[in-house]
């Protein structure tokens, strides 16, 4: 493998039928949204434009219809979301075009809508796809999508490679980032603190939301309670009274923050839908080395601190899977599950377009505990649950009940531990 380059399995989902006119292809500043435009579409015949060049950006605005309609298609135009009115712009070249993909648009922040309740000038024209930090998955070469693997393929019983805690920590806090993932030699926990708190404060005093208002500094300090909590619930009343932000003030940055890529949320599947948004949700980073350098700023030793330890796990695990769900054949969502009384959670749950489900529990041990399984035996008790699978620490794959395994994290990086008919 290319060591300054791993293959995007998204890039099979881009070019999948049936295809949408216009790809929105979305995701965190410096996840590698250009290599793959380069790398995967531009050899197909895309051409390529970029708004982050200051000229190419001066004369679209000057005439943003006029610009999108010399555009040469198939084409690529990467940092759209630096041009408000390119969306309708791009809707208007468009419409009256046969079925097929005529426009990809990227953007490390999201492209023609608002926020959770905004308007999109490409509803019905566009497909929109996240590109995540590389997974495990893609970093050892494999193919296909760990979500489907989770639903179909069986679980190959028996020992495999182990980490020791020192292992996994150092894997959660180089991430997925590009530039670190696939540095050689691996930084160190104490460089990525240093990498990313550098990354975080370049990525908040520049002007990477047209129009937005917003305070550097308030990003900064609601950025670091929510990953010093990864996968916590989410509480804007506790956030607001730790930093002395009122609670719309902590609501409007935990949006700014999800438009940027840095976190993103899990709404409970035992909530009714229109008790959702923010409130209750589940809150990840986007990689977990954000994570692991909040915490290692904050003076927190993960090694001794078994409780963040397990969260930053968390939040490790569910990456790996939500991401794959991009590629997935399957077309599965994913949530959290509680009961709304009492204390039985599953940390996610997929549910996939034939409305089987499967549960996943993600655990910072090594050593079995049948308590592990209270979750997800409560969600099979208050629903279907076609699969379960507890995530843990130890190096055996072991089914524990009929319809339920223990998986090794090692395994959601390992495509050997999965055998697929």
């Amino acid at each position: 493998m290319d060591m300054t380059y791993a293959p995007r399995l998204l890039a099979t989902a881009l070019v999948r039928p049936p295809l949408s006119k216009v790809a929105v292809v979305e995701g965190a500043r410096g996840v590698g949204k250009t290599t793959l435009m380069k790398k995967d579409l531009v050899r197909q015949g895309f051409s390529y434009s970029t708004l982050a060049d200051p000229a190419t950006l001066a004369l679209a605005r000057a005439d943003v219809t006029g610009w999108v309609g010399r555009l040469e298609l198939p084409a690529i135009v990467d940092e759209a979301q630096l041009l408000l009115d390119l969306p309708l712009a791009v809707k208007e070249r468009v419409d009256g075009l046969p079925l097929g993909r005529h426009i990809v648009l990227t953007g490390s922040a999201s492209i023609g809508r608002a926020g959770l309740g905004g308007a999109d000038p490409l509803t019905r024209r566009a497909r929109r796809f996240t590109l995540w930090p590389l997974t495990a998955w893609e970093l050892a070469g494999g193919t296909g999508s760990l979500a489907d693997c989770l639903f179909d393929a069986e679980p190959v019983v028996g020992k495999v490679a182990g980490r020791d805690d020192d292992a996994v920590l150092t894997m959660m806090a180089v991430g997925g980032f590009p530039d670190y993932a696939l540095a050689d030699p691996a930084p160190t926990v104490a460089e990525m603190a240093q990498g990313v708190a550098s990354d975080l404060a370049s990525l908040f005093s520049q002007t990477v939301l047209p129009n937005s208002d917003y305070s550097a500094v308030r990003a900064t300090a609601v950025c670091q309670a929510l990953m010093t909590t990864p996968g916590a619930i989410f509480n804007a009343s506790r956030i607001g009274q730790t930093l002395g932000f009122d609670r719309r003030t902590v609501d409007n940055y935990l949006g700014l923050l999800g438009r940027l890529f840095c976190i993103h949320w899990l709404s409970n599947l035992a909530t009714s839908a229109p008790r959702q948004g923010f409130t209750r949700a589940k809150v990840h980073p986007v990689d977990s080395s954000l994570a692991v350098a909040a915490l290692t700023r904050a003076g927190v030793d993960l090694l001794s601190a078994r409780e963040a330890f397990g969260q930053v796990l968390e939040s490790w695990a569910v990456n790996q899977i939500v991401a794959s769900t991009g590629w997935s054949l399957g077309g599965q969502t994913a949530h959290y599950w509680r009961q709304a009384a009492g204390d039985r959670e599953v940390d996610l749950v997929l549910t996939d377009a034939h409305g089987r489900r499967v549960g996943v529990e993600v655990k910072a041990g090594r050593v079995y505990d049948s308590n592990w399984l209270r979750g997800l035996r409560a969600l099979e008790t208050a629903d279907r649950l076609h699969r379960g699978f507890v995530i843990y620490t130890g190096n055996e794959v072991y089914p524990v009940d009929h319809n339920i395994w223990l998986i090794p994290v090692t395994a959601l990086g390992d495509p050997k531990a999965w055998r697929v008919d």
